[in-house]
């Protein structure tokens, strides 16, 4: 029968042919047959344990204190077969480092696989230093020797000291400090991949975790202040009895967000407030890896143990995915009942991220003892974004730092984290290479300081992480460059103050505007110039992108339109064309005129933009040219809750708008912009733009048939006046009575 952990006394190693100079096999510990038998099930050596050192009767009445004291080794079985099954033997090396005594009772405990060393570092314990000056000239480099010593022992332990590691008839003694930044396990070393660190005179070590200490408290993660306060008050559970029975049911937390949003910086932070031992679970390990992980984390509490990527640990293509589940929720429910039983969590932290916690995460980890608590990290506002960036700490000169970061800040729309991070690497990068080609010396130390131009060129380059499938360049249109329209212009502006401002008013003006009239009149010009002239970010769709002839597409594409947008808050979505999706779902009579997929397309738009999830940071603009075939629940307040018409320019408009096409072109002194404007009473803004490109190429022509001696062409009156005269007006009388109709029959306007 198999028994859970062995109590033994520590007695010295009988057999002194095991105590090797190499130091091989000085981290294993020595157990009789029956004992390994009773512990594995097996004869197998080299079974990884950890050993816990217990207080015997006579140490009770001793006044010397021997404290707590874990350490990790190499369990094997003794050649000799007269060991006694309550008896663990040690090696000198391993009980000098460790801090074991002959006469301990320990217990012994299984705990898992035998990790490989990351880092190792270690610090040179020679008595005599001194080199002479042709060594100083060209120092020793240790490591290769220090890997060829370390690679002998094979298992790397805190504490062993290496003696007489020789370099050229030079010999030094290293102790090592700390392995994988823990100062009592045991890892198997490996010379291609380990790391070796020798500390420098004065040099710290590092944080090393063993001894736990540290506060148990989450700090350093700039950007989140509300969700660090929610994570602290979960953590604060596990440092104190209940109040009340079953006052927390769980030791598990999730932490979900989108990519780049600083899930696993959290984790990191949390592994740094060295409370306890960290171990992380990874979406590649085997399902005997993660029950052998938690298992070392029962045995040495204080714990804590982290799984980066739990969607992709229980990813729906792994062959064995319900077992995992289930003995990740085996281990949780454990842990619950042990806090049932103590009236109080033990101290073993378990904290899992994913990307959505209600996708990610089965219903079956969402119980009351499992991974009940989750936050989500969103994307940062600008107040968050400045922390982040006052955090990342870029080399800005101090008079103008603040105000250069808050600049950045309130223009970063839709960065999280990572991208906040990409934006201040690649304008480092900029930096470089703007003081490369200036020809400026690194080497005379002087110290540099990046400068506005080379954030505001980092910032063109460097797109969020949220518009990263979004093929879009609108183009740069500015409210100067559309004639005319001003009610509409300040219905725009409005909605953007209050998206950027909100607290300055009294109410919200509305998330939704339709713009409606005849082709040509800058339904689609507007949208441009809003976006422009708010910095949002712009997601523009024609109607009929998103129809798609297999069932259910065509919904799920506007959800994800919507998702988007709101990740990519504060934006703008503007609907060209949208009478081919938000058409009327029957006609005349109530007759059905539309199939399924289309109603179901136009009723997910409904619920996108009224629905029960708020639409907040996301402006919505539409346009169309046939008003009278959207339907009208649409056109209800909460929707689309402002409906302008968009007509004609008058004869002011005209004017602009003939100087804005003529803006940068040779024009004669005989051209007459306001009787320009009186002949083109009628057209619409893009055909009077179509005139003035007719009118160049008019102008080009006549330039080619004239004298050499004219050095380049110019458009004259008479130029603008054919073209305009031979432009057909496509705006027609019964048009402009059909959208006034229309408008009085739904809006008093």
């Amino acid at each position: 029968m198999l028994v859970s952990s062995l109590d033994a006394k520590v007695r010295p190693l009988s057999n002194t042919s095991l105590e090797k100079s190499s130091l091989l096999g000085a981290a294993r510990i020595y157990v009789s047959k029956d004992s390994l038998l009773s512990l594995t099930g097996t004869l197998e050596n080299g079974k990884h344990c950890l050993v816990t050192r217990l207080e015997s009767p006579s140490q009770k009445d001793a006044e010397e204190d021997l404290g707590d004291l874990q350490r990790e080794a190499s369990l094997w079985i003794l050649p000799e077969k007269n060991l006694s099954p309550n008896v663990v033997m040690m090696t000198r090396a391993f009980q000098e480092a460790a801090g074991f005594k002959l006469g301990d009772h320990v217990r012994i405990t299984l705990t898992g696989t035998t990790p490989d060393v990351e880092e190792v570092v270690v610090e040179d314990e020679s008595g005599d230093k001194s080199e002479s000056g042709q060594k100083k000239k060209y120092p020793l480099v240790w490591e290769p020797a220090l890997s060829l010593s370390l690679d002998r022992a094979e298992l790397i332990f805190p504490g062993m000291v290496l003696e007489g590691v020789a370099i050229n008839k030079v010999r030094r003694n290293f102790k090592v400090l700390s392995v994988n930044s823990q100062a009592n396990s045991v890892a198997r070393f490996k010379a291609d991949t380990s790391t070796i660190r020798i500390l420098q005179p004065g040099e710290e070590a590092g944080p090393i975790i063993g001894e736990p200490g540290g506060e148990l408290v989450l700090t350093g993660v700039p950007g989140f202040p509300a969700q660090v306060k929610v994570i602290n008050s979960f953590l604060r559970g596990f440092c104190r009895p209940f109040y009340a029975k079953k006052e927390r049911q769980s030791c598990g937390f999730i932490i979900h967000g989108g990519r780049g949003t600083g899930k696993t910086f959290v984790l990191q932070r949390i592994a740094a407030t060295n409370w306890g031992r960290v171990h992380w679970i990874k979406p590649s390990d085997k399902l005997t890896t993660i029950r052998e992980t938690f298992k070392l984390a029962h045995g040495q509490q204080p714990s804590v143990v982290l799984i980066d990527e739990l969607d992709g640990l229980i990813n729906k293509d792994r062959s064995n995915r319900d077992s995992v589940i289930e003995a990740i929720g085996e281990e949780l429910d454990n842990l619950s009942a042990l806090a049932a039983e103590n009236n109080a969590l033990p101290k073993l932290v378990v904290i899992a991220t994913c990307l959505d916690y209600f996708t990610d995460v089965p219903p079956k980890l969402q119980k009351l003892t499992r991974f009940c608590k989750n936050i989500a990290l969103p994307i940062p506002r600008a107040m968050e974004r400045l922390e982040i960036l006052k955090f990342v700490d870029p080399p800005i000169q101090a008079e103008e730092k603040e105000q250069l970061l808050l600049n950045m800040a309130e223009r970063t729309h839709a960065f999280n984290p990572n991208d906040i991070g990409r934006l201040v690497s690649n304008a480092l990068e900029i930096f470089g290479t703007r003081l490369d080609d200036a020809g400026v010396d690194a080497t005379l130390g002087e110290e540099q300081y990046l400068v506005k131009a080379d954030l505001e060129k980092a910032l063109r380059s460097t797109r969020p992480t949220a518009m990263n499938d979004i093929n879009l360049n609108p183009p740069t249109i500015h409210w100067q460059d559309i004639g005319g329209q001003d009610t509409l212009k300040k219905a725009l502006g409005l909605m953007v103050k209050y998206t950027k401002n909100p607290e300055r008013f009294l109410r919200p003006p509305g998330k939704g505007i339709l713009l409606y009239g005849p082709p040509g009149c800058s339904k689609t010009l507007s949208a441009q110039a809003t976006a422009t002239e708010s910095g949002f970010n712009f997601f523009a769709v024609k109607g009929a992108e998103l129809l798609n002839m297999y069932v259910g597409e065509s919904e799920r594409a506007v959800r994800t339109l919507f998702e988007r947008a709101r990740a990519a808050s504060p934006s703008i979505i503007f609907f060209d064309e949208i009478d081919s999706i938000g058409g009327q779902r029957t006609g005349a009579g109530g007759s059905a005129s539309r199939n399924t997929g289309a109603v179901n397309m136009l009723t997910t738009l409904l619920t996108e933009m009224d629905g029960f999830e708020t639409l907040t940071g996301v402006l919505v603009l539409a346009a169309t040219n046939r008003p009278e075939a959207i339907d009208p629940a649409l056109m209800r307040p909460g929707r689309f809750d402002q409906v302008l018409y968009v007509g004609p320019p008058d004869q002011a408009a005209r004017e602009t708008i003939f100087t804005v096409n003529t803006r940068g072109l040779p024009v004669a002194e005989d051209v007459d912009i306001p009787e320009l404007a009186r002949r083109a009473e009628g057209h619409s803004g893009a055909e009077i733009k179509a005139a003035c490109n007719d009118a160049c190429v008019i102008a080009q022509g006549s330039f080619e048939d004239e004298d050499e001696a004219v050095s380049k062409p110019q458009v004259k009156m008479a130029d603008l006046e054919g073209a305009l005269q031979r432009m057909p007006r496509n705006i027609t009388t019964q048009m402009i009575d059909g959208y006034e109709k229309w408008s009085k029959q739904f809006r008093k306007l």
